[in-house]
């Protein structure tokens, strides 16, 4: 029982930790979601070149959609007209961070972290894009696979609705209601991991059992994001656990990037609406400025909180963390048990 207990224990501290910058940035989400217009997004990304490749990143970057939102978004810019370059560029950047992770990166891992992580979307995403444009060559969009590889069943099941709206009413309903819908199953595996990590792996496995090559580090860092879906929230306790057990803050913040990003769901999803060549040149490009993140984080030590200063202001503002994660554990289990029931409708 002491190890269940102690899991839990793992689990709540970071749950406790993440929940009042979580709610904050779900709040954020419902308020960019209201002044953004769909129509807009497609209109500057409706089109081919490098003027198109620039737009995706730039409106795809602060975005508050999970990493598999991502999919049915590009999907429909393909549809419109969207080019491979653009549509690459978009499935490359946003996923990486939002407005909603960068509050998080922020007030876990540090602000220079969360500069860095939005710096890499950047450029990444810009280069990807281009490349895409250059090398391959544009066909027209897979209509048939418009909504066949989304795992979000609220991702493009219902339209979003503002005329009309009470502001304040839609940007709560939008935060904490649907966005956090289809992003809760995901931000629970990345506490679950995190908490197991803290638990399981051994004190300064990083250092002792990988023998402190930075190689071998970033090439064990992204074997384990292949497997695992995590939104770029999720993937911050993921990281915060890394560096506790004595990973770099370069392959912590390799994480950052390609855990959200590089996840058998977008490989196979880019695939489809890109097709293999984009897809392989979007994944390169990804893991080729995730290694050099981490590479120049490492090389110049650029600072990122560490799990010793995280454990040491665990204990500040208590009663709040504690309010919040009880707030933040009531909305995932109505999201969980909303997404439950759009499945499983009851049948009258």
């Amino acid at each position: 029982m002491n190890i269940v207990a102690d899991y839990a224990e793992n689990f709540w501290s970071i749950f406790s930790a993440m929940a009042p910058w979580l709610l904050f940035g779900y709040l954020a989400a419902g308020v960019i979601a209201y002044f953004l217009k769909p129509e807009q997004v497609k209109k500057h990304l409706g089109g081919q070149g490098i003027k198109a490749v620039l737009k995706a990143v730039f409106i795809g970057i602060p975005l508050p959609v999970c990493s598999c939102g991502v999919i049915p978004i590009a999907t429909a810019l393909r549809d419109e007209g969207a080019g491979k370059g653009a549509t690459g560029a978009f499935f490359i950047s946003t996923p990486q961070i939002g407005v909603d992770s960068a509050i998080v990166t922020g007030s876990m891992l540090g602000w220079s972290a969360a500069v860095f992580r939005a710096v890499t979307a950047f450029i990444s995403g810009i280069t990807g894009g281009m490349l895409i444009s250059l090398l391959c060559k544009e066909t027209s969009a897979p209509q048939e696979e418009k909504k066949k590889s989304c795992c979000c069943c609220c991702c493009h099941s219902k339209k979003v609705v503002k005329e009309g709206q009470n502001p304040l009413v839609f940007m709560l309903s939008y935060g904490f209601l649907r966005m956090m819908k289809s992003t809760a199953p995901s931000l629970l595996l990345g506490m679950a991991i995190a908490a197991l990590i803290r638990q399981l792996v051994p004190e300064n496995f990083g250092a002792e059992y990988l023998c402190g090559s930075i190689f071998l580090e970033f090439a064990v860092v992204l074997i384990f994001s292949i497997p695992l879906y995590v939104c770029s929230s999720a993937s911050v306790p993921v990281a915060l656990a890394l560096i506790l057990k004595g990973f770099s803050p370069g392959a912590a913040l390799l994480f950052l990037i390609a855990g959200p990003t590089i996840h058998s769901v977008s490989i196979t999803s880019m695939r489809q609406i890109i097709g293999t060549k984009a897809m392989l040149i979007a994944v390169g490009t990804i893991a080729f400025w995730a290694v050099m993140a981490g590479v120049i984080v490492n090389a110049f030590n650029i600072p990122v909180n560490t799990a010793v200063s995280y454990i040491s202001s665990s204990g500040n503002c208590a009663v709040l963390k504690t309010v919040c994660g009880i707030v933040l554990a009531l909305l995932v289990c109505r999201a969980l048990a909303a997404r439950y029931l759009e499945k499983h409708p009851i049948k009258k």
